[in-house]
């Protein structure tokens, strides 16, 4: 009979617990340190053994002793360090799952997902909800664009299958073109791509209505998608507006910027076209930048370059003589104007409507040559036409008829012998004080605001040269020039404006700093600071990009799309 043996210590430190959701990093290596990870999956591992102080007999302090087992190696060579910290540290490990860990995720995923799948299908409108992804636009969503398409395109679809090709081929194709987004969307290259989504072949439905859309320079490296831009099934209302975030996608792109900019050198400059979106307006004609609009903009409020006219310094070159300053102060002129007297919105109360003589200088510049001849109570008085030199020349040369026609109309006289006498009467007042019929025309063209005419020569009134620039005529007995007026419609033209709600809590002078300024060359428009004042997080206002600037937009309503924009030297015929 065989002697029992002892039962061996059973190493309980060495024991793998399969019921941890965790385990040591190293175990794949064969050397898993012997606390192993925490509840939570951290690496608790710092020292292979805790030093032992073991003092004996006859000693005061004692000494360390190495406490590794025999399974780790036992005793280390060199002993712990005379502080009592171990000199054999553990390396970090990166904890793992184990196995039954992850067989329990999986088993718990799985019936979540079982009882969604059942809950949708025994539910109908969530199984609508989850399989269509939301309303359409009221525009895409009306009788209109699905005559309009079907028009255009020549086919029956409707609906979904106005726009994606694959509900046309039914629930197959539904799936099949599916997991081919999907699929394109979990490659690899597209995860890691930064930047705005390409064109596909959901473009081309788009453009069957939206023909001839292009983006607004030539100098982009690819053409962009359309629902980067303009997001579907978010609503059964209008399309949600442009995020700007969309736009910093590339504006806010150091390495897209310069590759515009490099693009745009080699493009010819023809192909650029700043007033694309803006018809039938005057301009002050500008070169576009050598390198295009490529400024690195993250956002308004942060970044955004300082508006061209005043970082290029632009000065405006009507040659039409104006000075704020002296109208808008008491003493120069007989009434004080205010800027509404002269600024008149247009009907979207946006811009300012043209400025013209007839109906904001006519008051105080009246053009009346002859004093003795004034505007009465039922008389209009006797003035100089306006507008055209060759007709105001003509109307001088035939003051006899003038006169005679006025006595008619406004003075009540009709006997031959009566207007002869009231001609010779008013010629000879006439003659008093030009003494000559060529001295009245110099008066009237070249008297400035003082009436001083070059030469020495006195007229009792302000002529043309008070506000218009005025030159010798270029020959005998020729008309003298006056060069045309060109006031510019708009001057900040990749932008829009509305002033009519900015009016509300805020004054003209709040942004124009008009009372100090003296001449026509002045622009006198804001910079870029007084609008982050409020257009930023602090001032609270919206400051999308879609606030100021359109991309690819029909013009207004109001302007025909038919005339390109016209530059002011074109119609002033310079």
């Amino acid at each position: 009979m065989k002697a029992s043996q002892q039962s061996p210590v059973f190493p309980s430190k060495e024991y793998v617990r399969p019921n941890l959701d965790w385990e040591c990093g190293h175990l794949c290596e064969g050397c898993p340190c012997r606390i192993g990870p925490s509840p939570k999956g951290k690496c608790r591992a710092t020292f292979e053994c805790s030093p032992r102080l073991e003092v004996k007999p006859g000693e005061a302090k004692g000494h360390w002793t190495c406490t590794r087992p025999r399974s780790g190696g036992g005793k280390c060579e060199n002993g712990p360090f005379p502080d009592g910290t171990c000199c054999q540290s553990i390396p970090k490990c990166q904890p793992r799952r184990t196995l039954r860990s992850i067989r329990k995720r999986v088993v718990a995923l799985t019936i979540i997902a079982t009882l969604l799948v059942v809950f949708i299908g025994i539910s109908r409108n969530l199984r609508d909800e989850f399989i269509n992804p939301g309303p359409v636009s009221s525009v895409h969503a009306s009788a209109a664009f699905t005559d309009l398409h079907t028009k255009i395109s020549g086919s029956d679809a409707s609906s979904c299958a106005a726009c994606h090709e694959g509900a046309k081929l039914g629930v197959d194709s539904w799936n099949a073109k599916s997991l081919e987004a999907i699929q394109h969307k979990l490659a690899p290259h597209e995860l890691i791509k930064r930047g705005p989504l390409e064109s596909s072949a959901m473009d081309a439905n788009c453009l069957t209505c939206h023909e001839g859309k292009k983006f607004h320079q030539p100098n982009l490296t690819a053409e962009f998608a359309c629902q980067e831009c303009h997001k579907e099934h978010q609503g059964s209302g209008f399309m949600p507006p442009v995020n700007s975030a969309t736009c910093t996608s590339c504006h806010g792109s150091a390495e897209l910027m310069a590759s515009s900019r490099e693009l745009g050198l080699k493009t010819d400059p023809h192909a650029f076209s700043s007033f694309a979106s803006i018809a039938e307006l005057k301009i002050q004609p500008r070169e576009r930048p050598k390198n295009g609009h490529t400024d690195v903009i993250t956002a308004f409020h942060l970044d955004h370059p300082e508006f061209r006219q005043i970082r290029d310094g632009v000065r405006d070159q009507n040659s039409l003589k104006f000075n704020h300053a002296v109208h808008l102060k008491t003493g120069k002129i007989p009434r004080v104007l205010n800027c509404g007297d002269c600024h008149e919105r247009d009907a979207r109360g946006e811009y300012q409507r043209a400025i013209t003589y007839e109906k904001n200088c006519v008051e105080c510049h009246t053009l009346q040559f002859d004093p003795d001849t004034p505007a009465g109570k039922d008389k209009p008085g006797i003035y100089l036409p306006h507008g055209d030199p060759y007709y105001v020349r003509a109307f001088l040369r035939s003051l006899n008829i003038q006169y005679e026609e006025y006595a008619r109309s406004h003075e009540g006289i009709t006997s031959r012998n009566e207007l002869a006498d009231y001609v010779r009467q008013k010629k000879v007042s006439i003659e008093k004080l030009y003494e000559s019929g060529e001295n009245l025309e110099r008066a009237v063209f070249f008297a400035d605001m003082k009436g001083e005419i070059p030469g020495g020569l006195k007229a009792p009134f302000a002529g043309c040269a008070t506000c218009h620039d005025v030159s010798e005529p270029k020959s005998d007995n020729a008309t003298p020039v006056i060069k045309k007026v060109s006031i510019p419609d708009r001057w900040m033209v990749l932008g829009k404006f509305n002033h009519d709600l900015h009016q509300k809590g805020l004054s003209c002078l709040d942004c124009h700093n008009v009372t100090s300024s003296e001449l026509t060359s002045d622009l006198n428009l804001p910079s870029i600071k007084s609008c982050v004042e409020c257009h930023s997080p602090k001032g609270g206002i919206d400051s999308r990009c879609t606030e100021c600037h359109s991309y690819h937009n029909k013009p207004p309503a109001l302007l025909s799309p038919k005339a390109p924009a016209t530059p002011v030297r074109e119609r002033a015929g310079e």
